[in-house]
């Protein structure tokens, strides 16, 4: 997974978490670690939990006896999680690659992934390694977000980036899997059964344009792209008056959308 993988370093993870966190991430983090139910001896996997937003909220809201082992595939990004929640007891860490899981078969009643699965290089890989780690009866419950065009404050940036270079196109990698036929598809033919799918719409809410340009753009690897390209002035400033245009300077609220998936292994 190590070519295909998004670039979060330098200051990206620490932008990622105080601005694009608050931006998009949290309300749906709420949502999706209440939908996690496990008996009270149960273990939880959380796949790309990134700087710890669902990490938190699944720890409040597990039974305190329950195991909860978070893992990211990017150090930088694990790294600001356990210090977001290094006074949280009851939370393991682990750097792990959800294509090729370091854990024993049939290990966790449940595994959680906020916005993750469409990075996977191999999807059919990672359903395949969700399912040998889960007890039979374990869920996967895990969200994406639905196509760019229900999520306009990321296509108000994609078009402003790609003006500038067409070699510029991470922005529309997030919501590149967005067909739920596929996705299901794709579930089933790993083995899962009992599926409850739900699209969600909600709205993102920022204070003003620069907090979202810090968390868009300088909280994304989207700020690689454009610091190799020679770039990064131009496009923050580009995606700045994008979005002031079609949206004011602030306070702003824009609709975005995720679907999620709960997903069963037989007994």
């Amino acid at each position: 997974m190590a070519e295909n993988a998004p670039v979060f370093a330098g200051s990206i993870p620490g932008n990622y978490h105080k601005y694009l966190v608050p931006l998009v991430f949290d309300v749906y983090a709420i949502e999706l670690a209440a939908m996690v139910a496990v008996p009270n001896d149960g273990a939880v996997l959380e796949l790309a939990c990134g700087t710890g937003v669902v990490t938190r909220h699944l720890r409040a809201s597990l039974p305190g006896t329950a195991r909860l082992m978070a893992t990211d595939f990017n150090p930088g990004m694990l790294e600001i999680s356990q210090d977001q929640l290094s006074a949280v007891d009851g939370i393991e860490f682990q750097v792990a690659d959800g294509t090729d899981l370091p854990f024993e078969d049939a290990s966790f009643d449940a595994i959680v992934c906020q916005f993750g699965i469409m990075f996977f290089p191999d999807k059919a890989q990672g359903y395949g390694e969700a399912m040998r780690v889960l007890k039979p009866g374990g869920r996967l419950y895990f969200s994406v977000w639905d196509a760019i065009e229900h999520n306009g404050l990321f296509k108000s940036t994609h078009e402003a980036a790609m003006a500038l270079s067409s070699d510029i196109t991470f922005m529309a990698m997030p919501f590149s899997y967005s067909d739920i036929s596929t996705i299901k598809a794709a579930l089933e033919l790993a083995g899962f059964r009992g599926m409850d799918i739900t699209v969600q719409p909600r709205e993102s809410q920022a204070d003003n344009v620069n907090d979202i340009v810090m968390g868009i753009v300088e909280g994304s690897p989207l700020a690689a792209e454009l610091e190799t390209q020679g770039l990064f002035e131009a496009g923050r400033e580009a995606v700045a008056a994008a979005l002031t245009t079609a949206l004011g300077d602030g306070p702003i609220t824009v609709p975005m959308q995720a679907i999620v998936f709960a997903a069963t292994k037989p007994m």
